[in-house]
């Protein structure tokens, strides 16, 4: 090689950054482009409350629901498993465990008390819990016209100091 015919070499540092920096760029790109992107930040209430729109389900926050408490034909529905409504429920609430929609749901409906005229607010755990969800379709299905599902669950009805039952 002659003397001044170097070669100049790019650090490697700056290659693998330029390599990134497109593949962020390209992603971030085709992020944009999808139907439905996939949000930067996740709003598990907002996602919680349009997956319960696409079901057909009306959704209350724990805020509306303390409200409905104790009123005449409110029934509040525990969809969690029997174990978990006896440790820890909403004052006055039922249990009706999600699973009892594989079985005879109308029997298990009878068996709690409840009427096709009731309004019934149906709960579970959190907002990452569906079991809510399935039940108060199975319910709309089985012919109860009133039903709401409470998206945030036990966990934002104790958030607001909700009144409750069972142990802590």
């Amino acid at each position: 090689m002659a003397q001044g015919a170097r070669r100049w070499l790019t650090p490697l540092w700056l290659e693998l950054s330029v390599i990134l920096l497109l593949g962020l760029g390209l992603s971030v790109a085709m992020n944009m482009a999808r139907e439905e992107p996939i949000p930067w930040v996740v709003d598990f209430a907002a996602l919680d409350k349009r997956d319960a729109l696409r079901r057909g389900l009306e959704t209350i926050d724990a805020h509306a629901a303390v409200t409905m408490l104790g009123r005449a034909g409110v029934v509040f529905l525990d969809a969690r498993t029997a174990e978990e409504y006896a440790m820890h429920r909403v004052a006055g609430a039922r249990n009706l465990p999600q699973e009892a929609m594989y079985g005879d749901l109308d029997a298990a409906a009878r068996a709690v008390g409840l009427s096709p005229e009731d309004r019934l607010v149906i709960y579970c755990g959190n907002l990452l819990c569906d079991k809510s969800k399935e039940l108060a379709e199975a319910l709309r299905t089985a012919g109860f016209s009133y039903v709401t599902v409470m998206p945030d669950g036990l966990d934002g009805w104790l958030a607001i100091g909700g009144p409750t039952e069972g142990g802590a």
